[in-house]
C-alpha cells in the first residue's frame, strides 16, 4: 500500500514538472514573438496565475483593445 502511494505521488509530480515546463515554453516562445505591449500584458497575466499581487500602476492597454476589469 505505501508502495501505491509512493509510485502515485512520484507519477503526480513528474506530470506537475512537465505541465510547468510546457506551459513556461509556451510563454517563451509567446514573449519572443511579442511585442512590448504583449510582454507587458503577459507577464501581468502570468503574475496573477501564479498569485502576484500588483506591484504598481497598471499600464494602459494599446488604443483600441477591449479591456475586462479584474475581479
Amino acid at each position: 500500500m505505501l508502495t501505491a502511494v509512493l509510485v502515485t505521488a512520484a507519477v503526480l509530480g513528474v506530470a506537475k514538472v512537465v505541465r510547468d515546463w510546457l506551459i513556461l515554453r509556451q510563454v517563451r516562445a509567446a514573449m519572443d514573438a511579442g511585442t512590448p505591449e504583449d510582454r507587458v500584458r503577459i507577464g501581468m497575466r502570468l503574475a496573477e496565475a501564479l498569485g502576484g499581487g500588483q506591484s504598481g500602476p497598471v499600464p494602459e492597454p494599446p488604443a483600441g483593445e477591449a479591456v475586462t476589469p479584474p475581479r
